[in-house]
């Protein structure tokens, strides 16, 4: 029993195992492509650009381990009916709970892997994700100076004509307004360079102007102007990057979700959203379980067909898709209908415990065996 049992788990892990290897990665080369301007238009370095994607793979993985779980199910077990290897599992008088019992451990192991994923590892990769996301977005070396463009920011126009590097400029055009930093009602005037440089001095960016002129109008509206060699433009103002983001449902962890008399959570439609989001990261898990349940009811429990197998195996993807499908939707429509989470749970509930008796107790079997085959499974 233990050889045949550790038989049937090598199988499914090696099959659940790859499945969800080469989707999380196609996923994941799917997701990346849409960062790729951070790269192009923030001369962001690889290792910043893969250090930012690589915290999108908790969630991904969470995505795909349960459709794996059922497609990597229906694999074996349907390698195993044309091999006639289930047949004689059964002809030896294993039952159906003893041939899918190593599924099911495994099924165990994943559900509480993923649900420890969702509760502790997602919200944490998701908040490091945005940050760091923010921070590359809004650092003034990589953002506001691009070459051939009009940068505007907070009063200030930047305008450089080429760019030599990251931080040194040719062609430098500066109009500062005077509105920014509590500044009001100062004089707007104008800076033009031949080269400029990027700096950061005790974590202030500054900017190196050479060979320039400045320009500002006086009191009479008469335009005053000076040369200069060296000038030292304080960019301060604009590279502060706002500490107060707004953090969204999906980076926040269970406790938050769930904390609906939150004064941070005004918003009715945001606190069924985070409510949603919780209920969504405990429901999610089980359905490893249950599409390991379903497999084993049509492919185990159900009369070995080699004529029949790949219908069989249509229907049960299809019915893993859409119960997967009619959860999430249950859920989401928690934030217009709130019995919707009510009946979510108790249908997971309902799944779970009708597939372990109807399992376990041998006569639960022929009435399921005679139901399926009037429908043609």
């Amino acid at each position: 029993m233990f050889i045949t049992s550790l038989y049937i788990l090598k199988r499914l892990c090696a099959l659940i195992g790859f499945l969800a290897a080469i989707l999380v990665l196609l996923l994941w080369l799917t997701q990346s492509l849409r960062f790729i301007e951070v790269i192009v238009h923030h001369n962001i370095s690889l290792h910043g650009y893969l250090s930012l994607i690589v915290y999108l793979l908790p969630d991904m993985f969470v995505k795909v381990v349960p459709i794996c779980t059922l497609v990597g199910a229906i694999i074996c077990f349907g390698k195993l009916t044309l091999d006639n290897e289930l047949q004689v599992l059964q002809a030896l008088g294993k039952s159906p709970w003893q041939i899918l019992r190593p599924g099911l451990s495994l099924a165990c192991i994943l559900t509480a892997a993923l649900f420890l994923l969702n509760i502790y590892s997602i919200p944490n990769a998701y908040r490091a994700f945005r940050s760091q996301e923010f921070q590359l977005r809004n650092q003034f070396s990589s953002s506001i100076v691009r070459e051939g463009a009009f940068n505007v920011i907070k009063g200030l126009t930047i305008f450089v004509e080429k760019r030599k590097s990251a931080k040194e400029f040719e062609g430098v055009f500066i109009h500062d307004i005077g509105e920014h930093a509590g500044k009001k009602n100062k004089k707007p005037y104008t800076l033009l360079a031949k080269k400029g440089i990027l700096k950061k001095i005790n974590n202030k960016y500054v900017l190196v102007l050479n060979n320039g002129i400045r320009q500002e109008k006086d009191n009479k509206n008469a335009i005053q102007s000076f040369e200069f060699d060296e000038l030292i433009y304080n960019l301060d103002d604009f590279t502060k990057i706002v500490n107060s983001r707004s953090l969204k449902p999906y980076e926040r962890d269970l406790k938050e979700l769930f904390q609906v008399n939150s004064e941070n959570v005004e918003d009715v439609k945001l606190r069924k959203r985070m409510e949603a989001e919780g209920h969504q990261r405990i429901l999610l898990p089980f359905l490893c379980l249950i599409n390991m349940f379903i497999a084993g009811l049509i492919m185990v429990v159900n009369r070995p067909s080699r004529r029949l197998r790949r219908k069989r195996m249509v229907w049960l993807i299809l019915t893993g898709v859409l119960f997967q499908w009619a959860i999430l939707n249950l859920l989401q429509l928690q934030i217009r209908y709130q019995f919707s989470v009510a009946l979510a749970y108790s249908l997971v509930l309902f799944v779970l415990l009708f597939s372990f008796i109807v399992l376990k107790y041998g006569r639960f079997h022929h009435p399921l065996q005679r139901l399926l085959e009037r429908c043609g499974i």
